[in-house]
């Protein structure tokens, strides 16, 4: 008997320093895991930063008078108004009180099934307002306009499939652009679905992800690693994109002076004919 009660003991005490054993390496790899996701969120962090230094330099087009643009593109410039960039006059675009500039794309949704003949299903838009710190230089050439702090950079889009009556509305509002990276209590989104929540009502408890809410509090584990799902898929994405939109902007307008040049040149050139 004793020798039973022995064994079974020996066997118990096997049996929870194995367990032991195992939670332990269970606990190391949860924190070799969360020390991985947020060595890439570093990463992605630094990225999107180095993205916002380049947004600075589109100053350039804030006294430029923008009279190209690429398809299904829309720019104006105008001045803040909490958050909100009302547009100047239309012959204001130099206006040096202005300091934010949007610039919005826009597509539609289609039948893919009817072919050529497709049918108009919706809308898609999405645009990027950039607002400044301090005003335009004096300084007349647009080009010579040096990059300026930024003071939050919104960002929105918008899809309405009205023959299905899908809608639905996100933006996200980074109201410290200068800062280091890392600033996820500074970065605000909202979701929108079909006209709900109304009011930019924010988060509840009960539906989170629905109305507004900060990043800081959305999930990054190993499980749900959704922070840097956005900021790898999208964000960092999405602010590349519209630099480069920003940057073939300036490109066009600035070759639209040379292209008056050349014109002028040809004008003179046919006065000779008569």
């Amino acid at each position: 008997m004793k020798r039973k009660i022995a064994f079974c003991l020996a066997i118990f005490s096997i049996a929870g320093i194995l367990n032991a054993q195992d939670n332990q390496a269970q606990k190391k790899e949860d924190q070799q895991t969360g020390a991985a996701i947020l060595d890439t969120e570093k990463g992605l962090d630094q990225r999107a930063s180095a993205l916002n230094e380049r947004l600075k330099r589109h100053t350039v087009l804030m006294k430029m008078k923008v009279r190209i643009l690429p398809f299904r593109t829309v720019l104006f410039k105008g001045k803040a108004n909490n958050d909100e960039c009302v547009p100047a006059n239309s012959n204001a675009q130099e206006d040096a009180a202005n300091n934010c500039i949007r610039v919005e794309v826009y597509d539609f949704i289609k039948d893919e099934e009817r072919g050529q003949g497709k049918i108009v299903q919706g809308g898609l838009s999405k645009y990027m307002e950039i607002y400044f710190e301090g005003p335009n230089t004096n300084d007349p050439d647009p080009r010579m306009e040096p990059p300026r702090k930024i003071s939050k950079i919104i960002s929105k889009v918008y899809k309405n499939n009205f023959l299905i009556e899908d809608k639905s509305v996100s933006e996200i509002i980074d109201r410290a652009p200068n800062d280091q990276p890392g600033h996820n209590d500074k970065i605000e989104l909202f979701y929108q679905k079909n006209g709900y929540p109304e009011g930019g009502r924010p988060e509840t408890p009960s539906e989170k992800g629905v109305g507004k809410y900060v990043l800081a509090n959305v999930e990054n584990t190993k499980t749900h690693p959704i922070r840097n799902s956005f900021k790898k898929t999208f964000y960092i994405k999405h602010l590349d994109s519209f630099d480069r939109l920003f940057t073939k902007i300036f490109d066009y307008n600035d070759q639209l002076g040379n292209e008056n040049y050349k014109e002028n040149v040809n004008t003179l050139k046919e006065s000779l004919k008569y």
